[in-house]
């Protein structure tokens, strides 16, 4: 199997969550079409903490219960089956914009906590991090350097693209058709399918 660089693998991977469909995204887009810029990006920077938080927690409590040695295998069928059900989700899913039209002029650094708060409150979003650590501990061939890379990768590649959607909140207001809506789940779906199916594969053929 080839093996591509934490990085690429990093970017790749987050790409692929940056338009995971849910009320992050959704509440990110309201904010920064009634706020501004400035709103959408106190939200994202708030999502970007409580992501870097989570992926601690999780990383601390697989190394603290021995899942990343002992228990390779399990967390790898585990987390596999976990990111092939938010493929399978996505594919599925179908969804659509409540955008306000009212304009707010206001902007409070408590949206931090608002997109802090939002993501962090979500049990599935433990649940997906914790399946996301899966995929590094049966990485072999990933150093301590690697599985940093990989995951400030994942991190950056997110808050990148939610600034990115933050700027253009008026525009994508417009173009978010459910055609458009349909076909960003499909792209989600076959990437989170993609690294579930490599997950368990490694399970099998790659964990000690």
């Amino acid at each position: 199997m080839i093996h591509f660089s934490p990085l690429i693998s990093g970017i790749t991977f987050g790409l692929g969550l940056a338009f995971m469909l849910g009320p992050v995204f959704f509440t990110l887009l309201q904010t920064s079409i009634q706020e501004g810029f400035k709103g959408g990006f106190f939200f994202a920077l708030g999502v970007f903490l409580s992501d870097a938080m989570l992926i601690a927690v999780c990383y601390f409590f697989a190394s603290q219960l021995d899942l990343l040695t002992a228990h390779k295998r399990e967390l790898g069928l585990v987390g596999g089956a976990v990111l092939m059900g938010f493929g399978f989700f996505q594919l599925f899913k179908k969804t659509k914009i409540n955008a306000s039209t009212e304009e707010k002029n206001a902007v409070h650094a408590h949206f931090i906590l608002k997109g802090f708060m939002l993501n962090t409150l979500n049990p599935m979003v433990l649940l997906f991090w914790l399946s996301v650590v899966g995929i590094v501990a049966l990485r072999n061939n990933y150093t301590a350097v690697d599985r940093i890379l990989f995951f400030s990768s994942v991190l950056a590649t997110v808050l990148s693209t939610d600034l990115l959607k933050c700027y253009l909140a008026n525009r994508l207001k417009r173009i978010m058709t459910p055609r458009l809506l349909h076909r960003l789940n499909i792209i989600t779906g076959i990437i989170l399918l993609g690294f579930g199916a490599e997950l368990i594969y490694r399970s099998f053929f790659s964990a000690v």
